[in-house]
């Protein structure tokens, strides 16, 4: 299947709400055209909805967002931002989100950095040990 996507995908596990369903889900891939959210829905193609999206730092941001596919087995829905349907204080959160977007990218590339530092053992790749009483997620 020929890549559709303009933009750059990043992963990224970020909560989503959704009023009007009252569920939860998260994100595993966002852009600035969308994204896909892990979540256990009735939602359908084509449906448009409210959501909720926590972004690290920045805060929680509401969008309008278009499913343009479901995910298999209905795990989730890919969804579609598009402006034109917003409302002006959604289009404000809109650049809120896109902005933090644009960090995403800068975020990466410290990461790539710091990785070929690693490499050349220059650094040495830090983690943090698992604390006590709680269990290893990844």
């Amino acid at each position: 299947m020929r890549e559709r996507r303009k933009g750059s995908r990043y992963s990224a596990n970020f909560r989503v709400y959704f009023p009007e369903f009252n569920i939860w889900g998260h994100t595993s891939n966002i852009s600035l055209d969308g994204f896909y959210v892990a979540v256990d829905s009735s939602m359908s193609v084509g449906f448009i909805t409210d959501l909720l999206v926590e972004l690290p730092v920045v805060g929680v941001v509401a969008l309008k967002g278009y499913v343009q596919h479901l995910g298999n087995k209905k795990s989730g829905v890919g969804l579609q931002f598009i402006q034109v349907r917003f409302e002006p204080d959604q289009s404000e959160y809109y650049n809120l989100y896109s902005r933090f977007l644009k960090g995403m990218s800068q975020f990466e590339e410290i990461r790539e950095n710091y990785l070929v530092l690693v490499k050349q053992n220059r650094l040495k790749l830090c983690a943090l040990p698992i604390e006590s009483g709680k269990a290893e997620t990844t």
